[in-house]
């Protein structure tokens, strides 16, 4: 990358890239029907939440209510609500083997090219 590449390209105090000086394509401005349904989708869920905490002190009871009666739904989701759930560690790819050695290898080759070796013509 040359100098005045390297120059053209802003950061911001936090080392982010300043809008629209970032290498690369960057991400696609959202079209007017995606702005709408965003701002759609943003205006239902402060109404959920509006109306879900309104709710639960109404719910509150109820569900201990059942707990104790022995609903084991109910006693499971105080539960997890109370003492978090479970972590449940996922891996699709190696089924908790080591990944194998030349993947890792061709994959920090992929992410870490070196520009200054420069090839014989």
């Amino acid at each position: 990358m040359s100098e005045t590449e390297k120059n053209r390209f802003k950061r911001n105090e936090d080392g982010t890239f300043a809008p629209g000086t970032a290498p690369g394509p960057g991400r696609p401005e959202d079209t007017p029907e995606q702005k709408i349904i965003k701002k759609a989708t943003k205006e239902l869920i402060a109404e959920y939440k509006e109306a879900l905490g309104e709710a639960l002190p109404l719910i509150r009871p109820i569900l201990v209510a059942k707990a104790l009666d022995g609903d084991i739904g109910a006693i499971k989701e105080i539960h997890d609500r109370v003492m978090d759930k479970a972590k449940q560690p996922t891996d699709v790819t190696t089924n908790g083997k080591d990944m194998p050695q030349p993947i890792i290898n061709i994959q920090r080759d992929a992410l870490h090219t070196d520009d200054s070796v420069q090839q014989d013509s």
